[in-house]
């Protein structure tokens, strides 16, 4: 072996130590990234797309290029609508999008045709995560008049619309301000009769929408002239956010106290000590949160307190950051043959909260059972830490799930607790019980040892040769 082989050898063991990789072992993730600010979805019930902003060289003002008699008072072209988006613009239909511009991204909608073949129409929306600088740009309608009954509302987390329009033009608007870093907007439509607008006696001219309707809602993606379009349910909520589908979805909604927000965790990064991992995590719903904090970030948490005793650790769920703290409700669900195989009630499954160096029980009950699973709903205080637990096999029940708990003696041990286990030689308790592996020391040990042995290995050929 040459002393530059020699050398290679060594580099690479280093690297591979650094990075947790070692024989028979795997890299254990620190954290999910974070949405990537670059690239956008939109979510509709379980329907996760990625879309691509609409991008021009001017202002979303520009983009949009609203028209009235009092912003164009010497052109006909003045019919208080969407001239910039005529291109894009269907009858009896509203577009939803996002603009790239000269003044970052951008929300727009627009509602209808301009000089279209159908009658008005009347929309609400509310728009519910929007950063503290974010505020609707662009009012169509906004001017000084009786028959101006657009309505523009705004509270901490969110803004909204009422429109109502005549036949022949657009109403919609644009919200800027806050939407170049990581975001999640959650648009909750009243289209038609939906809308409170609809009927409303106290409007100048409650029937100024001449019976008019919308018939489809559609996301516009890609190119400006010619882009992508899809059409959307006109009575279910969408969130645009920055990321991609594999990342943790946010859904913010409006509450009493403030704006409550769910993060979807189904596809999240969780552990499970058996292959067809029959536990998941569903949702976690946290109160009362402010949309400027940023996103709701998954992290694997590396330094968690012992198991609790007797009890066996099915998955588990932490959040990053200053996301942890206050109430949450969480949910999770349990394949209901899996737990008939362990010979494990429904009733003795338990989630348990993080609280300093121990695990907290959290209220914990069986919400339903469908689809062959249990479904669970738990209040907990803290999203530091959260675990997923059933009562140790005792090994008299004749399942396997004590497989790889005893000692080679035959010694019994299903009684001791992780802490126990891991003092010992010759025991991985991290591994059977679907924790992490490998602590920075062990590490720094590896990478200590590698380059002892690579600077052994150069002395011993360079004497040779």
């Amino acid at each position: 072996m040459t002393a530059n082989r020699v050398l290679a050898v060594a580099v690479v063991l280093v690297i591979a130590s650094i990075a947790g990789v070692v024989p028979g072992g795997t890299a254990t993730p620190a954290s999910q990234s974070v949405a990537d600010t670059d690239r956008y979805v939109l979510e509709q019930g379980d329907v996760c797309q990625e879309i691509e902003p609409l991008e021009s060289d001017g202002t979303v003002h520009s983009f949009y290029d609203y028209r009235n008699h009092e912003t164009h008072p010497d052109t006909d072209d003045n019919l208080y609508s969407s001239y910039g988006t005529q291109h894009l613009q269907e009858d009896d239909t509203s577009i939803l999008m996002l603009h790239e511009g000269a003044d970052g991204t951008s929300l727009v909608v627009v509602h209808d045709r301009l000089e279209g073949t159908s009658a008005g129409g009347v929309v609400t929306f509310d728009v519910v995560g929007t950063p503290p600088e974010a505020d609707w740009v662009v009012r169509d309608d906004e001017y000084d008049a009786p028959t101006n009954m657009a309505e523009w509302r705004a509270g901490d987390g969110w803004l909204g619309a009422d429109w109502i329009w005549a036949d022949g033009r657009t109403d919609g608007g644009a919200i800027n301000g806050g939407l170049d870093d990581e975001f999640a907007l959650t648009i909750y439509p009243a289209f038609n009769e939906d809308s409170p607008f609809y009927g409303d006696e106290t409007l100048h001219d409650p029937d100024w929408h001449g019976d008019g309707r919308i018939d489809d809602w559609q996301v516009l993606s890609g190119d400006l002239t010619d882009p992508d379009r899809t059409s959307l349910s006109l009575s279910e909520p969408v969130t645009i956010r920055t990321g991609t589908c594999e990342t943790p979805s946010t859904t913010y909604n409006r509450a009493d106290d403030g704006i409550v927000a769910t993060v979807d965790v189904t596809d999240a990064v969780q552990s499970s000590t058996t292959s067809s991992e029959p536990v998941r995590f569903d949702s976690v719903t946290v109160a009362d949160v402010d949309p400027a904090d940023g996103p709701f970030v998954l992290e694997r948490d590396t330094d968690r307190p012992p198991t609790p005793d007797h009890r066996e650790v099915l998955s588990e769920l932490a959040f990053a950051g200053d996301r942890t703290d206050g109430a949450a409700t969480v949910t999770f669900s349990l394949d209901a043959d899996w737990l008939e195989d362990e010979g494990v009630d429904a009733e003795e499954v338990g989630l348990h909260e993080a609280d300093g160096d121990e695990w907290s029980d959290a209220d914990t009950e069986i919400r339903s059972a469908s689809d062959g699973r249990y479904q669970f709903e738990a209040t907990v205080t803290s999203l530091e830490g959260l675990i997923v637990t059933i009562p140790q096999d005792d090994g008299s029940s004749g399942n396997d799930r004590t497989d790889g708990e005893s000692g080679g003696d035959g010694e019994d041990r299903s009684n001791e607790t992780d802490a126990d286990r891991d003092g010992e030689s010759g025991t991985d308790s991290e591994s059977e019980t679907g924790t992490f592996e490998a602590s920075l020391p062990l590490f720094a040990l590896g990478v200590v040892v590698v380059l002892a042995l690579g600077v052994v290995l150069l002395v011993h050929v360079g004497w040779r040769h």
